[in-house]
């Protein structure tokens, strides 16, 4: 016998429910968020990755501290201290880049810093000073201190998105502890776009920590890491929790998995006429029919869910009374109206 289910009615439970028990039911029964591949590891050009503070690249904007051996005046670590957003509010010493690129020091006046890595700043001023015959073998450092338009934006599922102010080192899980960590329903597949890398880079962070120094990679400013939601399935009707449920490729959640997630059936769930719907790519929705008894037995295969699916225990009005009385008989006729079981 076939199951005829009212798909609209179906449907609106499961937004229902995975509105309500999205977020909490899923914290409850998975401990972290679910990972999204088997393997970890990364795929991304080999520039990307091997990424290193020493390549960024002074900006306008940016403070910087210049440390000249033997010239006091030439050394502005402490000489300035410069308000900016990017220090907590509070102030740093250092020198602010202006909006040509260019700093005023001591017997040089202007000097256009912007577009050169740190090192490369300290060098061509240490060339500047024995040029102009102002130091015989001048000695000079220069350090990032601050950016306040430098940052790495965090987008997705992460308890707190926002922009990182990343003028020093930074790693993939730094910047995710930074945004308050994961969400129950996080990926643990992570998309980063880089300025200038043609191709993203993918990272698969696996729960086993001996895997965490291949897969916390160094990040750059200027990326956006983007971490997405992993799939759930809706489990509804006759279970002991209804559940919004996240999907894992390590792990398939099949039938018997998702309603043992859910806590198992309730006495008057109808085990012969459990319905999966889903929905096909081109937005058509099919039912797939099984009968848990065989399934238990052996006689049928357990089949995997799908993202979106809806898993519909439907009730048994004969069982629903016996177990509830009066009560559980007007449901059965209730349940009967509904899905009108032959």
């Amino acid at each position: 016998m076939k199951v005829r289910v009212c798909v609209r009615m179906v449907l609106a439970a499961a937004v229902v429910w995975g509105m309500m028990l999205g977020a909490g039911t899923a914290a409850g029964q998975f401990a972290g968020p679910s990972v999204s591949a088997p393997t970890p590891g990364s795929t991304t050009p080999a520039s990307a990755l091997n990424a290193r503070y020493s390549y960024v690249k002074i900006m306008p904007g940016d403070v910087i501290a210049i440390a000249t051996y033997g010239a006091p005046e030439l050394t502005t670590t402490a000489a300035t201290n410069v308000n900016t957003p990017g220090g907590g509010g509070g102030s740093v010493s250092g020198l602010k880049v202006g909006a040509q690129g260019e700093i005023v020091l001591p017997y040089l006046g202007a000097v256009k810093v912007a577009g050169m890595t740190p090192t490369e700043a300290g060098i061509y001023l240490e060339k500047e000073l024995k040029e102009k015959g102002i130091l015989v073998d001048p000695q000079v450092s220069v350090s990032l201190v601050d950016s306040p338009t430098r940052v790495i934006t965090v987008l997705g599922e992460v308890q707190k998105p926002s922009p990182i102010p990343a003028f020093g080192q930074l790693r993939l899980l730094d910047v995710i502890s930074a945004c308050g960590g994961f969400t129950p329903l996080a990926s643990h597949t992570i998309t980063i776009r880089r300025p200038g890398e043609a191709e993203a880079i993918t990272v698969l962070l696996s729960s086993d920590p001996k895997n965490t120094d291949e897969t916390n990679i160094q990040l750059m400013a200027g990326d956006t890491v983007i971490v997405p939601k992993v799939g759930s399935v809706f489990v509804i009707g006759q279970v002991k929790t209804p559940s919004a449920i996240p999907l894992s490729s390590n792990a398939p959640v099949t039938v018997m998995r998702a309603i043992a997630i859910a806590g198992g059936v309730n006495f008057g769930a109808a085990l012969s006429k459990v319905v999966v719907i889903r929905r096909t790519p081109d937005g058509e929705h099919v039912e797939i029919q099984m009968d848990l008894k065989k399934v238990m037995h052996g006689k049928e295969k357990d089949i995997a869910l799908a993202s979106d699916d809806v898993l519909l225990v439907p009730a048994n009005g004969f069982k629903a009374g016996m177990a509830g009385g009066g009560i559980g008989i007007a449901g059965g006729l209730t349940s009967a109206l509904i899905y009108r079981l032959p």
